[in-house]
């Protein structure tokens, strides 16, 4: 795995992390969605990242951005 993948996998993996009980659900719940119909597309691919589309959208929903981005900053010390 590149260090980029490493990195936006581990960002999502944050994510779903701050979510309550029920936006984790709903994250697996799709993620599970996607496992069952992991059939290959026309060109071999099986999985598209467009299929996360909305996933951790829960989390801006009760914060600003801009705290966000403060608390991203002050974690990286």
């Amino acid at each position: 795995m590149s260090i980029s993948t490493h990195s936006t996998v581990e960002n999502i993996c944050y994510q779903i992390a701050q979510l309550d009980v029920v936006g984790q659900q709903k994250v697996f719940e799709r993620i599970e969605k996607l496992k069952i119909k992991m059939e290959p597309e026309k060109d071999g691919s099986v999985f598209r990242i467009s299929d996360l589309w909305g996933v951790g959208a829960e989390i801006w929903q009760n914060e600003s951005v801009n705290e966000y981005i403060r608390k991203e900053r002050d974690s990286w010390d």
